[in-house]
């Protein structure tokens, strides 16, 4: 019977950001590349890569690179040789730097009917207010954060998706992941 690997793949620096991934033995990197893509809404649009061990002094297990059809990584994830509370690094996009601690926490049997890879679980949502709109009296939950505003106020800058339209046109307004 195949096996199917359960990770508990974390923000390495906002740690109660989580998602439970379970990938079947059979699949690839390049398959937990994407799962991981979708379960943080990373975009398709930068290289990542896989580590064992600590970021960039360590065994590389070979990068993701989605361009013109992009480097696929084919290794197993039955090949990389984990057992259970083993942990690798994945980190998304080298300019941003978005570092992620992975850990094995499970080896269990595939069940049938179920499709791999699938996000299993994942932490409970602490939401966090729009500041225009809590200024109003308003209580809407803030979807974008504006990565301008929040640089020159040197702390995230939170907005509702109406009030990110109202930000100047050449701010930088991204999603706020919860």
């Amino acid at each position: 019977m195949e096996q199917v690997y359960r990770f508990r793949v974390a923000l390495k620096f906002q740690k109660k950001l989580w998602r439970r991934i379970e990938i079947k033995g059979s699949q690839t990197l390049d398959d937990f590349d994407g799962i991981i893509r979708d379960a943080f809404r990373h975009g398709f649009d930068h290289l990542s890569m896989f580590f064992r061990g600590r970021v960039w002094r360590s065994e590389d297990l070979g990068e993701i690179n989605p361009f013109d059809g992009g480097v696929k990584n084919t290794r197993r994830i039955d090949r990389l040789g984990l057992r259970e509370g083993d942990k690798m690094e994945y980190v998304y996009d080298f300019g941003d730097d978005v570092q992620h601690i992975v850990t094995l926490e499970k080896i269990m049997p595939a069940v049938e009917g179920i499709e791999y890879p699938r996000i299993f679980s994942q932490n409970k949502p602490k939401y966090k207010y729009c500041e225009k709109c809590d200024r109003l009296g308003k209580k809407v939950i803030a979807t974008c954060i504006c990565v301008d505003c929040s640089n020159e106020e040197g702390r995230e800058v939170l907005l509702c998706d109406e009030c990110a339209t109202d930000e100047p046109e050449d701010h930088y307004v991204v999603e706020k992941l919860y």
